[in-house]
């Protein structure tokens, strides 16, 4: 299947080692090279160097050996299909052609982005869908090509920078904001150019000073002081003033305004991302860390939009502004004042990497100390059951005082230096300006219409006020810079994280699904190394309940997260009515899937609003029908409040059988096709399991069911039973025919079971 050749990543070839790149360029593959990404795992979990090139009709691989670069080209008409699996510690890209599998590829989780965007581009070129591929910008003119690899570290330059973000400031990252800021163009323009104006207002201040002291006050022996231009002068500043302030009432709530509907965007656009990421996405980072970027670091965006923004913008608008009116009242003084300037600027380019550098390191602090309160609230009920509340405290203490010290190096080592010398320096100018001016005005001949006179001094030191202050301001303003920089940074990160659990474009819709699963050489692992499940061969008819047992560690919470599609298997193929997973639109077919965990979670709210979960829009009727089709009615209506009663924190202010029952009325309001129960009896007591137990015969009727249990006699009414070891699928039968089962796991295990109830009936 062929597709017309567009540029999806811009000179892809730039991105490759030089060495390789040498290698292919002036090739006939290298002129049409659309995109490449790096691959870091041998087909043993061993680090290699290798990288992956892709055209519009052949996948390249080359892999660096002890004589330079070597690889192969496969033909695009060979693949039909590409499979991105993600695991806990790797990534694999898998290849298959009609009954085979082509090729492998795996990748350690620092390649997860560019993996991801590789994958989508790969797959669009497999399905032959050009239209959809989306066109590079035009190239740059001679000369002015854009870096993909940085010329000091050879490290790869993201594609939204135009810098390497190692070596050079973040500043870069900002501009990224402005695809926030288009929504609201027009009142960011209103904002900017009512500051504009103020800033002209604020400018004429000073000029008035001069006629006000030399011809009102009399100060030019010219002039005779003369109170009705007093009069005037100051009644103009006092209209000017009244303007400013109401200006600046108007243009802080445009701005303020605009900063939080852009932050809004931001926490928005960062929330729903997250939750479009896969699951291992999650496994893999801590809560806390996560909370920071979506609500901390989406408050510090919102300053910088809101004030930092335009506020640097009109300082320097306002040194040019300033800069021009000083030359223009007296060019030889204003010489003088640009003295100070070479001294600033060193200060702030000095300051620069040390700020940034000491940001860096607060927003990891940060991130860490929330992380360990991100862990430990959820956690509340196993510290105190095991009394480690000191401990928790002493993480907590370690952490906040790691983020003290490094506080304490950034105030004594940066931020106590920089303020008081950009103000010494600031102070000199105005120093300057008193001594030469002053010796000018004292040494003027009398008389002399070109000397210095009082009104010009006092409005000039009045302007260098207002020159110096914009320059100080923009050197804290470079502290903002800095921490606005590492938080959209840290935003970024979440947004250029591609999942790899998604609906294909032409995804089918399961709308009719019956619910018969076929498991097909299934094989997965979550490291690579280490396989949870091999070379599983299982089909469940529509309508069946299906048990699964064995030791722990088998695989079997695994397998149904693979029927869920939590998870892509690494080999094999997982069909739902004889079609693919991977070809169902992801969110409808899990609306299709009922999950009851052994740990139900409920969310804060409403025993109702926990019911309804699934399915929002329930009536109070539905939820009471299901309530009691899941034996929840009589105890919920038993409490004061009844179905308006709230639930604590993840519901522990209920039992853990009236949880799992809440979750069993959930699972029964939803009414899914496919049935997963992990282990919904295992954790609460026999008169609790036989209400449960009727329960879950009410919500398996005439549903595909798969079911986890140790408790092995609640799976008698299994149609089947499937007991793993160790990621092996070693029997498979009724319950009848695996307790008779002579050696048997299932029979050893049920044996077992029942001489431990029986001992503990006897000691009872």
């Amino acid at each position: 299947m062929m597709v017309t050749s567009k540029r999806t990543q811009e000179n892809p070839l730039k991105s490759l080692p030089r060495e390789l790149s040498q290698q292919l360029d002036g090739g006939p593959d290298a002129e049409a090279l659309l995109a490449a990404t790096p691959y870091d795992l041998d087909n043993e979990g061993n680090f290699t160097e290798g990288y992956l090139l892709l055209t519009d009709n052949k996948l390249g691989h080359f892999y660096r050996s002890n004589n330079g670069w070597e690889g192969r080209w496969i033909e695009i008409t060979r693949l039909s299909q590409a499979d991105l699996i993600e695991g806990l510690g790797m990534n694999l890209l898998r290849l298959t052609g009609e009954d085979e599998v082509v090729s492998e590829f795996r990748f350690t989780l620092r390649n997860t982005d560019l993996l991801g965007t590789f994958h989508h581009q790969l797959e669009k070129v497999i399905e032959g869908g050009a239209d959809e591929i989306v066109e590079a910008p035009a190239a740059p003119a001679a000369g002015e090509e854009k870096k993909v690899r940085c010329e000091k570290c050879d490290r790869l330059i993201p594609a939204w920078s135009e810098v390497c973000q190692a070596c050079m400031s973040r500043r870069k990252i900002l501009f990224r904001l402005l695809d926030f800021v288009k929504p609201y163009k027009w009142r960011a323009v209103a904002a900017f150019a009512i500051a504009l104006v103020l800033t002209v207002m604020e400018l004429a201040q000073p000029w008035l000073t001069r006629p006000l002291i030399n011809e009102g006050f009399g100060a030019d022996k010219r002039y005779s002081p003369n109170f009705n231009l007093v009069f005037l002068f100051v009644g103009v500043m006092s209209g000017l003033l009244v303007l400013r302030v109401l200006g600046q009432m108007v243009q802080l709530r445009l701005s303020l305004l605009l900063g939080s509907l852009v932050s809004q965007k931001i926490r928005n656009t960062v929330y729903a991302h997250l939750h479009r990421l896969s699951l291992g996405f999650f496994s893999k980072r801590q809560t806390g860390a996560l909370v920071t970027r979506v609500t901390t670091d989406t408050e510090r965006l919102w300053y910088f939009i809101s004030s930092t923004f335009i506020e640097i913008i009109l300082s320097i608008l306002t040194v040019i502004g300033v800069g021009i009116c000083l030359f223009v009242m007296n060019w030889q003084l204003a010489i003088f004042t640009l003295l100070p300037i070479p001294v600033m600027l060193f200060l702030m380019i000095f300051f620069h990497k040390r700020l940034h550098q000491s940001f860096s390191r607060l927003w990891h602090r940060f991130a860490m100390l929330t992380a360990v309160v991100g862990d430990a609230l959820p956690g509340v009920r196993v510290i105190k059951a095991f009394s480690q509340e000191d401990r928790e405290v002493k993480r907590f203490e370690d952490m906040s005082r790691a983020l003290y010290e490094e506080e304490r190096r950034y105030f004594r080592g940066t931020r106590s230096v920089f303020g008081p010398m950009m103000l010494l320096a600031g102070t000199l100018g105005s120093l300057i300006v008193w001594i030469v001016g002053g010796w000018w005005l004292c040494t003027a001949s009398p008389g002399d219409p070109n000397a210095l006179n009082v009104g010009t001094l006092m409005a000039f030191q009045m302007f260098l006020g207002l020159f110096f202050r914009p320059i100080h301001q923009m050197a804290h303003m470079d502290e903002m810079l800095n921490r606005a920089a590492t938080s959209a940074h840290r935003v970024f990160e979440i947004l250029d994280t591609q999942p790899v659990i998604y609906s294909k474009s032409n995804a089918r819709s399961p709308d009719k699904l019956q619910g018969r699963i076929e498991l097909q050489n299934i094989t997965f692992s979550y490291d690579g190394v280490h396989k949870v499940l091999k070379n599983i061969n299982v089909t469940i008819e529509a309508g069946q309940m299906i048990g699964l047992a064995g030791p722990s560690g088998g695989g079997k919470t695994t397998l149904v997260n693979l029927i869920s599609r939590l998870y892509d298997p690494q080999q094999g193929r997982i069909l739902i009515d004889g079609i693919d997973l991977r070809d169902y639109d992801i969110t409808k077919l899990r609306k299709k899937i009922g999950v009851v965990l052994q740990e139900p979670f409920l969310f804060h709210g409403t025993i109702a609003e926990n019911i309804a979960y699934a399915k929002p829009d329930a009536t109070l009727d539905e939820i009471i029908t299901a309530a009691r089709a899941a034996n929840a009615n009589d105890f919920i209506v038993g409490f004061p409040d009844g179905y308006d009663t709230l639930v604590g924190e993840r519901g522990q202010t209920l039992s853990g059988g009236e949880r799992q029952r809440i979750s069993i009325a959930r699972a029964i309001l939803n009414n899914p096709i496919i049935l997963i129960l992990d282990e919904a009896t295992s954790s609460v007591d026999t008169e609790t399991e036989e209400l449960i137990q009727q329960a879950l015969d009410e919500l398996t009727a005439n549903r595909t069911t798969i079911a986890i249990a140790h408790r092995l006699s609640t799976l008698r009414k299994a149609d089947r039973l499937l007991i793993l070891e160790k990621g092996d699928l070693i029997e498979e039968g009724t319950h009848e025919q695996l307790a008779n089962k002579v050696e048997g796991l299932y029979a050893r295990l049920l044996k077992t079971q029942q001489q431990n109830q029986s001992f503990i009936a006897v000691s009872a």
